[in-house]
């Protein structure tokens, strides 16, 4: 992750489709991530560490559990990324910023072959999607907390 340039990074080996991804951070995601960070156990430098081999969070079985027994909620990482998805549609992101946000193949028209989808392109897309996400459930920030939003 890079909090500097606001940017997730996965190289293409940990894709499903075999590409490199790098999406824009929102502002509440780098906010997210960074609180996040704060609570793990040091060195490891991971985001979200476990009690694991590998020091970090593998398989996500345990959390979604856990919103299962919270709210009686049961939910996939699929309906996860269906939820952004639909979020994302619904603010009226191009269906081609749509499919590099979710880091699905553009296709084969011509078209798709003519673009450019950079991260940076690509950030006020994610900023909106998240946005809309923010609104929908409701997340106010915390009384007292200042938000880091686009600083440092």
């Amino acid at each position: 992750m890079d909090f500097t340039g606001r940017v997730i990074r996965l190289a293409a080996r940990r894709t499903k489709g075999g590409r490199k991804l790098d999406l824009p951070m929102s502002s509440f995601v780098r906010d997210l991530l960074i609180a996040r960070r704060a609570l793990g156990k040091e060195p490891s430098g991971w985001v979200f560490c476990a009690d694991s081999a590998s020091g970090h969070i593998e398989e996500p079985k345990f959390a979604l559990a856990l919103v299962k027994e919270k709210t009686g909620i049961e939910v996939s990482v699929h309906d996860l990324r269906r939820g952004y998805l639909t979020v994302a549609e619904s603010v009226d992101i191009s269906p081609y910023a749509l499919k590099a946000l979710a880091n699905h193949s553009l296709g084969f028209d011509v078209t798709s072959g003519y673009l450019q989808l950079t991260t940076e392109r690509l950030r006020e897309s994610a900023q909106r999607v998240s946005d809309r996400l923010v609104e929908l459930c409701g997340i106010a920030a915390p009384e007292g907390v200042e938000q880091l939003g686009e600083r440092a």
